[in-house]
């Protein structure tokens, strides 16, 4: 009974978390059906779940925001990963993920079930010139669900400024171009099939600090 609950827990858990990302990373249609409340959409699962990854794994996030950094030289970013650190996300927020055939995976679909049950987000399947890929279409239902969420649990706010940095990261990108970002590192690329993907921790946080004593 107790896992039960606690693996229902973790269903809405990753509903949610999985909600800000398609939300907030959703193309806007030109012309909003007011009958359906379809307001975006989301392409490719495969895109979905890279830039989900970096929401599980606080480390690997900030080393992106470090290359970023790299690039921009925006010290902004830099006050950005020194929080990342300073609340202990890598240790604290971390959820794992195995390293399967094509990178980081794991099972999302009892999570989209949930939230295509309550209307926020429906899966969809659609042609391209190398097969086929799965969408997400987004409902006006699905603004309204998470500003109402945050509101009423501010600690809910963390996701939202999260996916804003990964989505950062992401860009316009397609999965597959993130997915071979994430294999850069090569503690991700060496792990083992079906192996839990290890921190990075320690690497990133000196990487910092180096960064940080230089600019």
């Amino acid at each position: 009974m107790g896992r039960s609950v606690l693996e229902t827990g973790i269903r809405y858990r990753d509903g949610l978390r999985l909600l800000f990302i398609l939300h907030a990373g959703a193309r806007p249609i030109e012309q909003p059906d007011p009958q359906t409340g379809i307001i975006g959409v989301f392409e490719g699962e495969k895109r979905l779940m890279a830039i989900d990854f970096w929401i599980r794994y606080p480390d690997y996030l900030a080393d992106q925001l470090l290359d970023l950094y790299d690039e921009t030289k925006d010290s902004a970013l830099l006050a950005e990963i020194q929080s990342i650190f300073d609340l202990e996300e890598p240790d604290v927020r971390m959820i794992k993920v195995l390293r399967w055939r094509y990178g980081a995976f794991d099972r999302i679909e009892d999570a989209l079930a949930i939230l295509s049950a309550r209307n926020l987000v429906k899966p969809m399947k659609k042609k391209i010139p190398t097969g086929s890929q799965h969408d997400f279409l987004i409902f006006s239902a699905a603004s309204t669900f998470l500003a109402t969420a945050v509101q009423d649990q501010p600690a809910l706010k963390w996701y939202q400024d999260r996916t804003r940095l990964a989505l950062l990261i992401a860009g316009d990108k397609s999965g597959s171009s993130l997915k071979d970002m994430q294999y850069e590192a090569p503690e991700y690329e060496n792990t083992m099939l079906s192996a839990v993907i290890p921190s990075i921790k320690g690497r990133v946080h000196q990487r910092l600090k180096r960064v940080s004593a230089g600019k």
